[in-house]
């Protein structure tokens, strides 16, 4: 699982990465990212081209209403977690099926954490979790959502993180595309970008501790 991320990019600089449109104004993001925290994602816009926004971290699936027990969304996904999709059942699961098959997602980071240390790639500043978004629209409000896709840890992560997970990192512009490609709708046509990134294009810092 991947609870919290960091980026120190730029808005502007993440779209002109990728070449996409920025609909995020300069310090949309804080550095350090928690679940239900706004973060910057790339997806495609009602074109097919890309767009940089700014979405809440906890998927929160289209067809949610409020109800007495969970009035308001953020209610609902602290229930019920959301903010990471299993690669194993990311086409089985009702929260994630539909936005798999067609709301697919980059989200970049600089680091991510577990257990005491910041996880990164070997002389790259910023990198890509593969995502996903849905937008759930509740009486006037429009809440815009997004999840971190993981998968089995390699070995360097694996020794720091109790379940065996990370992010799926799409680490080269081929992956980056096929995992963006709205022609591709079955998982396994994407089942070798699930596959843990090795270990020797990682690296990893301890944290520092708490001041």
């Amino acid at each position: 699982m991947c609870h919290r991320f960091h980026i120190k990019t730029g808005a502007q600089a993440i779209a002109d990465m990728l070449g996409a449109t920025n609909q995020c104004e300069e310090g949309a993001f804080q550095p350090e990212l928690f679940p239900l925290a706004t973060v910057p994602v790339i997806r495609a816009d009602a074109s097919s081209s890309l767009e940089l926004v700014a979405c809440h971290w906890s998927l929160l699936p289209r067809t949610w209403k409020p109800s007495a027990k969970y009035p308001t969304w953020k209610s609902f996904v602290r229930k019920y977690p959301t903010f990471n999709a299993r690669s194993e059942s990311i086409d089985e699961k009702l929260s994630f099926r539909q936005s798999f098959a067609d709301r697919r997602a980059l989200i970049p980071a600089t680091a991510f954490f577990e257990h005491g240390f910041y996880f990164g790639l070997e002389g790259v500043e910023t990198f890509w979790f593969a995502g996903l978004w849905d937008r759930c629209t509740v009486a006037e409000e429009t809440i815009e959502t997004c999840t971190i896709v993981t998968t089995q840890a390699n070995r360097l992560v694996g020794r720091h993180h109790p379940r065996n997970r990370m992010p799926v990192i799409l680490a080269d512009e081929d992956a980056r595309k096929r995992w963006m490609d709205p022609a591709i709708t079955r998982r396994g046509e994407l089942q070798d970008l699930f596959r843990p990134l090795a270990d020797d294009r990682m690296t990893h810092w301890p944290a520092e501790p708490a001041q």
